[in-house]
């Protein structure tokens, strides 16, 4: 038998109980229903940010994934051994090869190098250690996407939350990173094992110069990454700026060596003029104001250079998200 309280009349059901409503309505997701964690309107409740739509990423988050980025190349680094070494045996058996050509001539100070204040053997270290960070901020981030790219994480990395531009900012900070510690390995190389003397370092003007130079070659890098999405061919710049332009930057001998209409297309070059304040202000301890012409036309080449690289770059991905050329390589 039925106890009386299941025999007690129910009551009638009012209108917005639920009844009658689709079941996927019921509860909490019923129309006009709005929980009160989830109602930023409701007073004393704070809604949490993760659930505002649309709620931009903080800076801090960006700086973070931009230093997990880092911390992950220098671990992958770290993890192989033998490249740190047969980098450090590259820049030494470059080094020897200059050093026992400037003993061949008798370590004779030329006309042509007399405004730098320096034997060839300096001018020639200067020179090879600006060429291995031009290399580097130009090639280093084009194989860096032909890497992501020849493996198929391209279309992952450009599709995650993270924004493009800190992708980017993370790849070309680790690629300056990784290029100066590759120019202060030559200097330490030169300075401590071959004896360049280099106690008349004007570091003022030398950091104006870097600074500029970190921007107008990363740019170029840049370029060189788009090119390398749109057309998937790599290595264009680096191998026209290492193979053209550095004979006719000034980066193995000055440039007053070669004839006239070399010179001429040399002063278009901007690995001339970063080459050439390089020189002065290492060993001829000159301030800012004695590279103004120079510091005026890398800053040129910056203005010109930024817009075109980032544009480059944008244009590849909006080609490569339309035609889905992010897995072709």
């Amino acid at each position: 038998m039925r106890s009386r309280r299941n025999l007690a009349p129910r009551p009638a059901a009012r209108l917005g109980d639920g009844v009658g409503t689709p079941p996927r309505w019921r509860g909490h997701n019923a129309p006009g229903t709005l929980r009160a964690d989830r109602d930023p309107r409701s007073r004393g409740v704070s809604t949490p940010s993760v659930l505002v739509a649309g709620a931009a990423p903080s800076l801090s988050t960006e700086f973070r994934c931009i230093y997990a980025y880092l911390r992950k190349e220098w671990l992958l680094q770290l993890s192989y051994g033998f490249s740190l070494l047969s980098t450090t045996f590259g820049v030494f058996t470059t080094l020897a090869t200059f050093f026992f050509i400037d003993r061949l001539f008798g370590r004779q100070m030329t006309p042509e190098l007399a405004p730098f204040g320096a034997p060839y053997f300096a001018y020639a270290m200067v020179g090879n250690a600006f060429l291995a960070y031009v290399g580097t901020a130009i090639g280093g981030l084009s194989r860096r996407i032909g890497a992501e790219q020849s493996l198929g994480t391209l279309e992952v990395l450009v599709g995650t939350p993270t924004r493009r531009w800190v992708l980017m900012l993370a790849m070309a900070v680790w690629n300056t990173i990784y290029a100066s510690a590759e120019v202060a390995l030559f200097f330490l190389v030169g300075g401590v094992g071959f004896g360049v003397d280099l106690s008349r370092i004007n570091w003022s003007a030398l950091g104006a110069v870097l600074g500029l130079v970190v921007v107008v070659f990363n740019s170029l890098g840049l370029a060189e990454a788009g090119c390398l999405v749109l057309f998937k061919r790599g290595a264009v710049t680096a191998w026209a700026l290492n193979g053209i332009s550095a004979p006719l930057g000034g980066v193995f001998f000055p440039v007053t060596v070669l004839p006239d209409w070399a010179q001429w297309v040399a002063e278009l070059n901007p690995i001339t003029h970063a080459v050439r304040s390089l020189q002065v202000v290492i060993f001829e301890d000159v301030p800012v104001s004695g590279v103004a012409r120079e510091l005026a036309v890398l800053a040129l080449f910056a203005v010109l250079l930024v817009p075109l690289a980032l544009g480059t770059w944008r244009w590849a991905l909006r080609r490569a998200q339309l035609e889905g050329g992010f897995a072709l390589h």
